[in-house]
């Protein structure tokens, strides 16, 4: 079984990692950012569900009792606190994102949450509830029956699933107000990176100029504006089609990710070495080099095995030799961890 799992796991980094090479990675800019002024909202409101087979909030939830009390009185039905004892009700927090350009009249997803002890909303039904915005403008209502999600994955025999006092409402809330999509004051579209970087904001505003955004230009490592072209373009939605269709070649991140306690690692394109030598266990490595360019002799002994590499000085070329030699994922993290605190490392490394 161990041997399988190295195997498994020099075949996922041979993948990751092996003969393929790396390369720069072209990809439109719509997948790496997207444009402010198409921005999402979220929502939220308080709600009751009710239906639910005496699994709802006990008495002692107090606001429950208090909503419900307030939802009959508008109904003209005096009640109350004392007047309930079954738990069929229960508070709810509902949630939802408004997309961008969503009219008025058509339907959302959202998202229902049980805040008071409630053990179960499974079978209950949501009641008609605002959901609101930052500003406390009602744009959406919401109602009808909630899901809970069945199964999970199994772990140790151990079935794991969703907490049934989360669901879900597909197309359960109507918009009641659109969320208004303006123009900068200046003329600009701006556009955001998902992740700040100088180099790629850089990139992102000289292959805008190259397809015809004359005047893109990077205001900071995350936003780029570009000037609005009522000439070639007649409405706003054909400059942000036409803008998010452009591609883009990216830098690649120095980082290295590591998971702990599972052994995963990934490995940015740009990872390299410093000259090192290091012992961890019945393992011997050196690494010698010249200067940091691709002319690196890496040599890993392990008893008597010594692998030996081609010139390389990459991180991937010495995780390939300690899986040629059957190094355990945990010896892995081990080893990556030593170099970066050793300052041998030239790269980020998160530990998960």
């Amino acid at each position: 079984m161990v041997v399988l799992m190295r195997l498994f796991f020099a075949f996922f980094l041979f993948v990751l990692l092996g003969n393929y090479g790396y390369a720069d990675i072209r990809v439109n800019l719509k997948e790496v950012g997207r444009v402010l002024e198409a921005r999402d909202n979220q929502l939220l409101g308080y709600g009751l569900v009710v239906g639910v087979k005496n699994t709802g909030d006990s008495k002692s939830v107090l606001f429950t009792n208090k909503a419900l009390t307030n939802l009959l009185d508008n109904y003209g039905i005096r009640s109350s606190d004392r007047d309930f004892s079954a738990r069929n009700v229960a508070s709810v927090m509902v949630t939802s994102d408004l997309l961008a350009y969503k009219k008025k009249g058509q339907r959302i997803d959202v998202t229902v949450s049980a805040v008071g002890d409630a053990t179960s909303i499974e079978g209950g039904t949501l009641l008609l509830t605002e959901l609101k915005g930052v500003n406390h403008q009602t744009y959406a209502m919401a109602q009808g029956p909630v899901v809970i999600a069945q199964g999970g994955l199994s772990i140790t025999g151990r079935q794991v699933g969703r907490a049934s006092t989360v669901g879900r409402i597909s197309n359960g809330a109507i918009i009641e107000r659109e969320i208004p999509v303006s123009e900068d004051d200046t003329g600009m579209v701006t556009f955001a990176l998902n992740d700040p970087d100088f180099v790629n904001a850089s990139r992102v505003a000289d292959a805008l100029v190259s397809a015809g955004f004359k005047g893109a230009f990077a205001k900071d490592p995350t936003t780029i504006k570009i000037p609005i072209d009522n000439n070639k373009y007649e409405t706003l939605v054909g400059m942000i089609a036409a803008l998010q269709g452009v591609t883009v070649l990216l830098d690649s991140p120095s980082k290295v990710v590591v998971n702990s306690q599972t052994g995963t690692v990934v490995i940015g394109q740009n990872v390299k070495l410093f000259p090192v030598a290091l012992t961890h266990g019945d393992f011997t490595i050196r690494i010698d080099d010249e200067s940091l360019s691709t002319s690196a002799s890496i040599r890993v002994r392990s008893g008597a095995k010594l692998v030996h590499l081609e010139p390389q000085s990459t991180l991937a070329s010495l995780v390939k030799a300690l899986n040629q030699i059957g190094a355990s994922p945990r010896e892995l993290v081990d080893i990556i961890q030593a170099l970066k605190e050793s300052r041998s490392l030239i790269a980020e490394v998160q530990v998960l």
